[in-house]
C-alpha cells in the first residue's frame, strides 16, 4: 500500500523502535492525537519497505468492522491484501483503541502467526489500551510513547539540526552568536507548544486555530466519547482551571469544591487527563516525614501550546504575568524527555513552605534545580543543602544567567544529567 509521507522529520522514537521490528512481539505506540503517530507509522513503513507493509486506519468503519470480527476474518483480510506472499508482512494498525478487545487478537497473532505478520499499532488513549494489557499479553508486547515534539525535535523541524544536536550532546558549548536565536525558538516553543502541525505553521492565527481544533475536536471530544463522560461542563471547567494553575499543588478537595464534583470523581478525571496525555503530575521528594511534604503532587501540562490556548493567552512571554510558570513547565518537559533510565524527577517542599522546583535523583546523584525566568537567588537551596549536604544546586534561567550565582541557561541542565 502506497502512502504519502510529509517532509521527513525523523522522531527520536523512530531510532528506538527500528531494532525491535524484527522481534515477534507486537509493538504499541501510544500518545495523544495529532502528536505524529501516523507519520511515525509511515516512516517505519518506509524503513521496512512498502512492498512488505499493510496500513489499516481503524477510524474507517468498514475496517473497524472487519477487525472486530475475530482472527479468522482478520487473517482473510491480511492474506488477501498482503503485498508479498513469500515474506513476513508488517501490519500497521492505526488508532487501535477503537477495537473493543484487541488483547485477544494480539495474543493469537503473536503466538501463532508472528512468523507471517508483525503487528505495529498506535493508540491515543493509554488508559483504554493499558486496561487491555492483561496477563495474556505479558511477553507479547513492547510499549512506546510518542509525545508532541521535544525541544530538540522542534529545532530539527526548524532545520536547525546542528543546534538540536548541541542542545542534547553539548549544551555548554552553544556559541554566543546562537543564543539569541535559541531564545527566540524557545519562546515560540513555550507559547505554541510542540504539536507537529502547529510547529509547521508560520502564521500565528493558523497556529492558534490548529491548537483550538486539537482541543475541541480531539482532546475533549475523545475524552468524552471514549470514557463516556456525562458531566462535560465540569470536565471543561476542570481542564481550564488546571491550565490556569500549572506548577501548583494538586489538592483534590479544593478541586472538588471549585468544580462542584465529588472528590472521587476529581481523582478519576485527573487519571483520565494524565492517561490521555494532557497533564502530568509530579511527586514530591522526601526523606524526613516530619518536615517534608510526601503526598501532594504538582501539576504540569504535556504541551504548553494546549495550555495557553485553553486560557486564551498566546501573547509573547515578556507581556505575560505567567512567564515564570511557563518556563517552569518547559523545564519539567525538557527534563522529562531527557532524564536517564535510572533518574527520577521530583520536587521538594517543607512544611514551612521552602520549595525547590525539581529534584533529580539516582544512585549516583542528587540534583536540585530551581527555575527563574530572569535569574534570581533561590532562598531554599541553603535549607536543602543542610538537609542533603551531598546535593548539587543550580538555578535555571530563560535568559541572562549569572554564573557567579550558580545560574545556567535552562537548556544547560542536560549537561548536569550526564
Amino acid at each position: 500500500m502506497h502512502l504519502e509521507v510529509e517532509m521527513d522529520y525523523p522522531r527520536n522514537l523512530c531510532k528506538e523502535i527500528e531494532p525491535k521490528l524484527d522481534l515477534p512481539e507486537a509493538l504499541f505506540i501510544l500518545g495523544p492525537r495529532q502528536s505524529g503517530k501516523t507519520t511515525l507509522l509511515k516512516q517505519l513503513m518506509r524503513k521496512v519497505g512498502e512492498e512488505r507493509s499493510i496500513y489499516i486506519d481503524l477510524e474507517f468503519p468498514e475496517l473497524l468492522r472487519i477487525f472486530s470480527m475475530g482472527v479468522t476474518e482478520i487473517l482473510k483480510y491480511l492474506n488477501y491484501h498482503r503485498p508479498n506472499q513469500n515474506s513476513r508482512v508488517f501490519v500497521f494498525l492505526d488508532e487501535v483503541q477503537y477495537l473493543s478487545d484487541f488483547s485477544h487478537i494480539v495474543k493469537l497473532m503473536v503466538d501463532h502467526y508472528s512468523d507471517q505478520f508483525k503487528l505495529v499499532m498506535s493508540g491515543s488513549s493509554s488508559a483504554l489500551i493499558k486496561y487491555q494489557f492483561k496477563e495474556s499479553l505479558v511477553g507479547r508486547k513492547l510499549v512506546y510513547e510518542l509525545f508532541p515534539l521535544s525541544f530538540d525535535e522542534y529545532l530539527r523541524f526548524k532545520a536547525e539540526d546542528k543546534l538540536s544536536d548541541m542542545l542534547i550532546y553539548e549544551p555548554d558549548s552553544i556559541p554566543l552568536d546562537k543564543i539569541s536565536a535559541l531564545e527566540n525558538y524557545l519562546q515560540d516553543y513555550i507559547i505554541y507548544g510542540g504539536y507537529p502541525k502547529v510547529v509547521k505553521q508560520v502564521s500565528r492565527d493558523d497556529k492558534r486555530q490548529i491548537l483550538l481544533d486539537i482541543v475541541n475536536s480531539y482532546i475533549l471530544k475523545d475524552i468524552k466519547d471514549l470514557f463516556k463522560i456525562e458531566k462535560t461542563q465540569q470536565l471543561n471547567h476542570l481542564v481550564r482551571y488546571l491550565a490556569a494553575n500549572i506548577g501548583k499543588h494538586v489538592n483534590h478537595q479544593s478541586l472538588a469544591t471549585e468544580i462542584m464534583l465529588h472528590r472521587e470523581t476529581i481523582q478519576a478525571y485527573l487519571e483520565i487527563l494524565e492517561e490521555c496525555y494532557i497533564i502530568r503530575r509530579l511527586k514530591p521528594y522526601y526523606q524526613n516525614l516530619s518536615t517534608e511534604l510526601k503526598q501532594m503532587n504538582k501539576l504540569y501540562f504535556v504541551d504548553s501550546g494546549i495550555r495557553n490556548v485553553l486560557i486564551d493567552n498566546l501573547n509573547e512571554l515578556e507581556l505575560r504575568s505567567d512567564k515564570g510558570e511557563l518556563f517552569e513547565n518547559f523545564m519539567y518537559s525538557h527534563l522529562f524527555h531527557n532524564v536517564k533510565a535510572d533518574q527520577k524527577i521530583r520536587y521538594w517542599q517543607t512544611r514551612n513552605h521552602q520549595e525547590i522546583d525539581f529534584i533529580i535523583t539516582s544512585s549516583a546523584m542528587l540534583l536540585a534545580l530551581e527555575t527563574k525566568y530572569s535569574g534570581d537567588k533561590s532562598v531554599s537551596f541553603a535549607a536543602f543543602q543542610r538537609a542533603y549536604p551531598d546535593s548539587v544546586c543550580r538555578v535555571l534561567c530563560f535568559r541572562n544567567p549569572n554564573p557567579a550565582r550558580q545560574e545556567l541557561y535552562g537548556w544547560q541542565a542536560l549537561g548536569l544529567l550526564k
